[in-house]
């Protein structure tokens, strides 16, 4: 059920580049709900570029606002600038160890609630630069943040702390899924976008390119498959990069599978698609709580993931992932998805999705969380007359 409006409260959310991604979509998806009960959403990017996602569009479609703000000499003179002209209640930033900087900000200004969200696990090398850095905006994330939250346990271990649980302000709020986006039809019939013949497996991945999707495994396990006696296709959806693209291809014609191996880019049908599939493979070796991971498993299409933190935890509380090491080689990976093909056979669509709709990755239950941090932190300025101050927006930020 919809939530009913209670009060005006007013959100100004930070991400970094506006483009598809998690963050991107999650965002999207919840806004409808929020907006529908008294959430004004003005967003600011962190880069100068307004990529094709959907969350620019839908921001304004509800009233709010898009600001790109790059990160260079003016910015904390136009970040200041902004926060006095909005006043938000609520500022929620999605910019991992960065949001200790921009929340200090926010402190400056007097902003009630100020959210840090952690949306991924932090695995990566770090050298002592980089140590610093965090050292320094971990400091003042501690100071200024008055909640943190996580997308799962994993991420506010890595991300913020592995003490987090003796923080009274964190909390664990999963990314809630849009089932019923999953659910509208895709135009095309995807066996026959891509040739394959009726004993043919269709393997999709979804996500963006970049080095830690791993995208370039695919050939590798289709290969294997192949040496398995299983005909297989995969299906790469999702926006592309030149350099990742070319790993994909070259890939593919060493593994001699060159026409199975179709790059679809962004597309706004991926549930159509991901119903056509016989199996998800995520080879990701870096997330948090990944949407490549729900989505399939809210469809019931078995998937195949890394063994991640985030990955487990969803493998905990619902069926249809099959777990492989981080490091398995293309034959563990083709045994995987033999499994999973087994489990999107033997499961029916319906059943798939009332246990998801009762289960915790439900999209009501994130907006209703969200919903308290900021109405919570909204009721601290009883005085203020929000309806008037929204004359006052600044107009959509350069690059829309």
């Amino acid at each position: 059920m919809r939530a009913v409006v209670t009060g005006r409260h007013r959100v100004l959310r930070v991400v970094g580049a506006l483009n598809f991604g998690g963050t991107e979509m999650r965002t999207a998806e919840l806004l409808p709900r929020l907006a529908a009960a008294g959430t004004e959403l003005h967003l600011v990017t962190l880069s100068d570029v307004i990529g094709p996602g959907p969350l620019a569009e839908m921001v304004i479609r509800h009233g709010g606002t898009v600001t790109a703000m790059p990160l260079d000499v003016r910015f904390p003179a136009r970040f200041l600038r902004l926060l006095e002209q909005l006043r938000p209640d609520v500022l929620h930033v999605d910019c991992a160890n960065f949001s200790g900087v921009l929340l200090a900000l926010g402190a400056l200004c007097a902003v009630p609630g100020r959210v840090a969200h952690f949306r991924g696990d932090d695995n990566r090398y770090r050298n002592l630069r980089r140590r610093a850095y965090r050292w320094i905006s971990g400091r003042l994330l501690r100071r200024f943040a008055t909640d943190i939250l996580g997308v799962s346990p994993s991420s506010l271990t890595s991300g913020y702390h592995p003490g987090w649980r003796d923080d009274p302000r964190c909390r664990v709020v999963l990314n809630g899924l849009d089932v019923d986006r999953l659910r509208r039809p895709s135009p095309d019939d995807l066996r026959a976008l891509i040739g394959a013949a009726p004993g043919d497996l269709v393997c999709v991945t979804v996500g963006r390119a970049s080095p830690e999707k791993r995208r370039w495994l695919l050939p590798p396990i289709l290969a294997a498959l192949r040496d398995r006696g299983v005909p297989a296709h995969a299906v790469l959806v999702g926006p592309g990069d030149r350099a990742d693209d070319e790993h994909v291809l070259a890939a593919a014609a060493a593994a001699g599978v060159g026409d199975r191996v179709h790059l679809l880019g962004p597309r706004e049908d991926v549930g159509g698609l991901l119903r056509q599939a016989d199996v998800v493979v995520h080879p990701s070796c870096l997330e948090g709580l990944p949407g490549g991971v729900l989505e399939p498993v809210a469809l019931g299409v078995g998937t195949v993931a890394a063994d991640l933190p985030g990955v487990r935890f969803i493998g905990e509380r619902l069926p249809g992932v099959t777990i492989v090491d981080v490091e398995a080689p293309p034959q563990g990976w083709a045994r995987a998805v033999e499994v999973a093909a087994a489990y999107t056979t033997a499961t029916a669509a319906a059943v798939a999705a009332r246990r998801f709709a009762d289960s915790a990755f439900a999209i009501d239950t994130a907006a209703a969380v969200h919903l308290e941090i900021y109405r919570r932190w909204a009721s601290t300025r009883p005085g203020r007359d929000r309806e008037s101050a929204t004359s006052s927006r600044p107009p959509v930020g350069s690059g829309r």
